[in-house]
């Protein structure tokens, strides 16, 4: 694993800070040029350093500002713990409400809402969303030289394949378990890594021999896998094959029954709202305004998607009302459904 404890005290430093508000001179009130002028707005990430959500707001960092009246400073702080289960908390509760604090932490923390998990202190409708940036199904991984690699064969089979994960919470962590529990596939969940590289470099040590996770974070961090051999992509999520993935099987086609294919509908859910920004909730209705248009224009800015692209990364953003839509209808989830789902995802 990686050395994490200059990264932990500087995320502490910058936790402690952005609680306190922005900086700057900006007041209460004040038109948002005034306000942003000289401010410091933080994107707080609900994982470490190197991950899929950390280059995601470092890329959206390096950018924004330019779209904010005012021209602000953007920094991000890191701040991992259950599967962005941590930042979510932190941005909900403690963090500053007048602007200054954007969270982005994983959107399969509606799961973590929806099935009542331990330690949950927020509810996801109540932020105010900005938008999400990509439209992302999850797939696994897994390399080519494991004992097996082609998902039917997994069905029934005595020895598992161990895939890696951040943890509960996380889509490396709950995937793999539905889709054991859906399909009957053999898929043991190692949790425990602090970040999606960490999971890549446990690969490539043999710790495990796969992950599972969403197709954009496989395109740009481990597409070399995909194109040298080393890996391949042996099962997607989502009702229809992408149009990337005609030759990879749907996990819905070995599903054991109707319940097993709600439950895998369920943990590709997330995926439609994928590394979503917000606010906290009492944020002053005009500064939601501009952070929103900010984000937006961000997500069309010519030298962002320049960048974007050479990065391998391919934005589908939605907007704060296609997220609410897609909240409420994962969370309207009969109760005795989402507690089969809580069973399954259990450490």
């Amino acid at each position: 694993m990686r050395r994490l404890f200059c990264r932990a005290g500087l995320a502490l430093l910058g936790a402690l800070l952005v609680s306190c508000g922005g900086s700057g001179s900006g007041a209460a009130g004040s038109p948002p040029g005034e306000f942003y002028r000289g401010q410091t707005v933080s994107i707080i990430v609900g994982s470490g350093a190197g991950g899929g959500f950390d280059t995601t707001a470092r890329l959206v960092a390096r950018h924004i500002a330019r779209h904010i009246p005012g021209t602000p400073t953007v920094i991000v702080v890191n701040m991992p713990g259950g599967g962005g289960l941590v930042a979510a908390n932190h941005v909900f509760s403690a963090a500053a409400k007048d602007g200054t604090v954007i969270g982005l932490f994983h959107e399969a923390q509606m799961m973590n809402q929806l099935t009542g998990g331990e330690g949950v202190n927020f509810e996801l409708r109540q932020f105010n969303w900005l938008g999400s940036s990509y439209d992302d199904p999850n797939v696994c991984i897994v390399r080519s030289d494991a004992p097996v690699t082609a998902f039917k064969d997994l069905i029934g089979h005595a020895a598992p394949i161990a895939v890696g994960g951040t943890g509960p919470g996380s889509n490396t962590y709950d995937a793999p378990r539905v889709l054991a529990a859906a399909t009957g596939a053999s898929l043991k969940a190692v949790a425990g890594y602090p970040t999606t590289n960490d999971v890549r470099v446990g690969v490539e040590r043999g710790e495990i021999q796969g992950m599972c996770l969403g197709w954009e974070s496989v395109q740009s961090a481990s597409g070399e896998w995909l194109k040298d051999g080393y890996a391949k992509v042996f099962v997607q999520n989502g009702t229809t094959r992408h149009p990337d993935l005609k030759d990879v099987p749907l996990a819905l086609e070995f599903a054991r029954d109707e319940d097993s294919k709600t439950l895998l509908r369920l943990v590709d859910a997330p995926g439609a709202m994928a590394k979503p920004f917000a606010l906290p909730p009492g944020v002053d209705v005009g500064r939601v305004t501009v952070m929103r248009a900010a984000l937006a224009a961000t997500y069309k800015d010519p030298m962002f998607l320049e960048e974007a692209a050479a990065m391998n990364l391919e934005f589908q953003p939605k907007d704060s009302d296609q997220i609410q839509e897609i909240l409420n209808e994962v969370l309207a989830t009969p109760p005795e459904m989402a507690a089969k789902y809580r069973q399954i995802i259990q450490p």
